[in-house]
């Protein structure tokens, strides 16, 4: 017997020890059974000094499992033993279905003992890695995955997007398989010469994906977004319905100008301008508007006389009316024809001038930034993200998402987006993970399509930002609360967890935590995470490299993992300094 009981404070059980700190080995995190006459428990030592040792209580022991958590507490008279070697890989390692049993790395504390996590529970739920830079995480992840890749009775039906805001995972996970069960893409935001070029169709984005794109700020924005959306579908009629849908948004434009009371100079200055933009061949500043014996133009009936006035401003008005249509009505794309992002900021001008942009300097600076950022972004190399060869439905995108050159089904697809700015990684990442999860959702057997999306360095995209005020949800959000039921799960990976949204952080289920320090993160993940304990706490801040405290409903207890080195590495080494500067 270890030893006795002589005190129980909260989850702590205080031991006196029968043997000599001199004449045992390390006590530290090793695992004790306690048994009293009704039960057993299982807890692992956190603290010894000579003559006595503090237990944290871990669960009840029943029925050969262990019940995570406790409800009761062992009596004093409780036998208190170590636990002998040859039990512990019951305890801390396998399972017993092999199929969903995925091994994680080594025991540090028993020799030979390997971990396991529950495959279901671990991917089949939202997990967390955290750890500061150099502590281990892209490699402990890279070792999960690769653990993952070599079980030999994977199939294709695994979707794994990753999306590497470095570019280090391809050649980790671009592993050769003989056996034909495995295939990885790689696609990339830059041209690099090896990868498939990233592209996504516009036709296949919504309201809500163009409100991300253009960075709408104010809900009267996404308005406008969707008269230009309901554009597109007009502008993709034959060609007079077009001009006649046209010539009405212009004339009405025209008449709100006309009819505003300002006065006459500005009336006319503010005409010029429009039409100086917005016209057809029907409806210009040199339309002809006959009178009985002559004619004039537009331009010339803007005259103002000597009186401030514009005289003909009936007979402009008059003239208008006939090009004003009441019966133009059009539904939303529904992604059944294709459209370029050019035609959509087409389609946005006249959604512009049809929301009247010219009757106030207010109106006109909320809605013409819109107009500014699609410009900025057709004008930069961001817009070749936009430029998808064919025409594609949403399902038949999502499959070649998925579908290497050699025309294999890939089980990883790794998304590198290391050419792109955080704040347009950002809107990218949001648009891909919106259309996964509306995907899953549409499909009439609910998650029988499961995705998992893993986001590297997640604190710049998983953010507590503007989106629900401005549309009324955060897709990351939504996929944390939502997302488990449609099979579409998040793993996020940061340095820095106290910058991610703290709802997505709270719905995670699952955390391997390599060593965090900053007082700040600390404190974070101690208030945000629901199961997380003092011990494991305390333990993260003195976690050596290349280990991680893995805890949550995949794993048997919490437990400190010694995660093997990948093979091949991901690109994410330290510089050697020595090897540049010295001979």
């Amino acid at each position: 017997m270890l030893g006795k009981i002589e005190k129980i404070s909260e989850n702590c059980i205080y031991i006196s020890l029968n043997v000599a700190a001199d004449n045992i080995q390390s006590l530290m995190n090793l695992y004790v059974l306690m048994q009293d006459n009704v039960s057993s428990y299982i807890g692992e030592i956190v603290d010894v000094s000579r003559e006595s040792a503090i237990i944290n209580l871990i669960g009840e022991y029943k029925n050969n499992e262990l019940i995570y958590g406790f409800m009761k507490k062992p009596a004093f008279n409780a036998k208190v033993d170590l636990i002998a070697p040859n039990f512990i890989s019951n305890l801390i390692g396998n399972f017993s279905d092999f199929r969903n049993s995925l091994y994680i790395g080594m025991s540090p504390f028993y020799e030979n003992v390997k971990i396991h996590a529950n495959i279901n529970a671990l991917f089949g739920s939202h997990m967390a890695i955290f750890g500061v830079t150099g502590s281990g995480k892209s490699c402990g992840f890279a070792s999960i995955m690769q653990s993952l890749i070599k079980k030999n009775n994977l199939t294709s039906n695994m979707n794994i997007v990753i999306f590497d805001a470095y570019g280090e995972y391809h050649d980790a996970f671009n592993i050769t398989d003989t056996t034909g069960r495995y295939a990885f893409k790689a696609l990339t935001s830059s041209d690099n010469g090896q990868d498939e070029k990233l592209c996504i169709p516009p036709w296949l984005l919504d309201i809500d994906d163009y409100a991300l794109l253009l960075e709408v700020t104010d809900k009267h924005q996404l308005t406008i977004i969707e008269k230009a959306l309901r554009n597109v579908n007009l502008f993709k009629s034959p060609n007079n319905e077009v001009v006649k849908y046209k010539n009405s948004i212009i004339a009405n434009a025209i008449l709100d100008i006309l009819l505003s009371g300002r006065p006459a100079p500005q009336i006319r200055d503010q005409i010029i301008s429009a039409l100086s933009k917005f016209y057809t061949d029907d409806l210009n500043l040199e339309s002809i508007i006959p009178q009985p014996g002559y004619n004039r133009t537009i331009r010339q009936c803007l005259l103002i006389d000597d009186n401030n006035k514009i005289n003909a401003i009936e007979v402009v008005a008059e003239f208008l009316q006939q090009f004003v249509a009441d019966d133009m009505i059009s539904t939303l794309p529904d992604g059944s024809y294709e459209y370029s992002l050019k035609d959509f900021a087409d389609a946005l001008e006249f959604a512009l001038i049809s929301e009247g942009i010219w009757k106030s300097e207010k109106i006109f600076d909320k809605a013409n930034i819109l107009k500014v950022r699609i410009d900025a972004l057709l004008n930069s190399e961001n817009s070749l993200l936009f430029t998808y060869p064919k025409m594609v439905t949403k399902e038949e995108y999502i499959k070649a998402l998925f579908t290497t050159k050699l025309g294999q089904k890939a089980q990883i697809v790794n998304i590198s987006i290391d050419s792109l700015d955080d704040r347009f990684a950002k809107i990218l990442v949001k648009i891909y993970s919106k259309l996964l999860f509306n995907y899953a959702k549409s499909l009439n057997q609910r998650a029988s399509v499961p995705f998992n999306i893993i986001l590297e360095e997640a604190h710049r995209y998983v953010q507590n930002d503007s989106d629900v005020e401005i549309l009324g949800y955060n897709i990351f959000e939504r996929i944390s609360k939502e997302g488990r039921k449609y099979g579409v799960l998040l793993g996020l990976i940061s340095q820095r967890p106290n910058e991610l949204s703290s709802t997505c952080l709270s719905q995670c289920n699952n955390f391997l935590l390599f060593k965090m320090t900053h007082p700040v993160d600390v404190e974070y993940l101690s208030k945000v995470i629901p199961n997380i304990t003092s011990q494991i706490i305390n333990q993260m801040k003195t976690v050596p490299p290349g280990h991680a405290i893995a805890f949550g409903n995949a794993f048997k207890i919490p437990v400190l993992v010694h995660m093997d080195i990948p093979n091949p590495l991901p690109n994410s080494t330290n510089t050697k300094i020595d090897n540049i500067w010295f001979e």
